[in-house]
């Protein structure tokens, strides 16, 4: 079945027409950062461009920051995007394609086309876990993603691992995005350093041998060994995939994830780990594949 999906974030709208996880026609447009009216015209526009050539299409698939209320179709608020504050996006971006819009959250829908046709398509479980400024994940069971009894499992970004620790933008200390994502890695070394430092420039000198850098990095990539370790106790996933800009670092980083993540598991199963395969392409693949599946949001 041909479907219809869509990407919003903070930069960019990516919209795509998939089959069975191929883009068969893609478009991309700027994110505006002017309300909330001009993120459902582009959304529209987006959308026309590719549904031209396949008019026949009936479903789609939002995928988006949030939180969110599923079951009512909302953004309740989107960080990075001004004016997506409690707005009923899968209704009203529904009356203008004159369809019926899925919504589902970006890092469930990028994780869930790993799950189904990338990294972890031969697993039965798997739990999606993206690095890059934030930490954000999705996990995945068959063909369903497990959404909560609130719709906030996979939430695994603002697990606490360290008490007391760094103040994250969830408004708690010591949640994982504030210990072990990019920017915890630029803060760190940056206060190290004494300077501001972009997380890309803390990696190179890292890689060159400076210890300032090289302990942020270290620090960060066992945290990330932490989080993945109480996760494996807690659920016992068949594998975990892990997307996101720091495995652009390659093994330089993730060994000394894996490595982390084996020292908390020692005496439990194996921490199996893969890189996710989709890039870009997977939050408007999943958001599509949300939509043909029908997805039981209670699940």
């Amino acid at each position: 079945m041909k479907t219809l999906g869509l990407d919003l974030g903070g930069t960019k709208i990516a919209a795509a027409i998939v089959e069975d996880g191929e883009m068969l026609s893609q478009h991309q447009v700027g994110t505006p950062h002017s309300g909330y009216k001009d993120v459902l015209g582009a959304l529209e526009a987006a959308a026309k461009v590719v549904l031209a050539d396949y008019a026949d299409v009936e479903h789609v698939g939002l995928g988006s920051p949030g939180p969110l209320d599923l079951d009512a179709g909302k953004v309740l608020f989107a960080p990075n995007i001004p004016g997506m504050e409690d707005v009923s996006i899968a209704e009203d971006l529904g009356e203008r394609l004159e369809r019926t819009v899925v919504l589902e959250n970006d890092a469930n829908a990028a994780g869930y086309a790993e799950h189904l046709f990338g990294a972890a398509r031969d697993l039965t479980s798997s739990i999606y876990v993206t690095i890059s400024t934030g930490v954000g994940g999705g996990l995945f069971l068959r063909e369903s993603i497990v959404h909560g009894a609130d719709g906030v499992a996979g939430e695994v970004g603002h697990m606490t691992l360290q008490l007391g620790g760094p103040l994250c933008g969830c408004g708690h200390y010591g949640c994982w995005e504030a210990v072990g994502a990019g920017r915890a890695i630029a803060r760190d070394a940056s206060h190290s350093y004494g300077e501001d430092l972009k997380t890309t420039e803390v990696f190179e000198r890292a890689k060159a041998g400076e210890r300032k850098a090289l302990q942020a990095v270290d620090q960060a990539a066992r945290y990330t060994g932490l989080g993945l370790a109480n996760l494996l106790k807690a659920f016992n996933p068949d594998g975990f995939v892990i997307g996101g800009g720091l495995i652009r670092a390659g093994d330089f980083y993730m060994d000394k994830v894996q490595a982390a993540a084996d020292e908390f598991c020692v005496g439990y199963p194996e921490v199996e780990i893969r890189i996710a395969e989709l890039g870009t392409d997977a939050g408007v693949i999943g958001a599509a594949s949300v939509a043909t599946r029908g997805l039981d949001k209670d699940t």
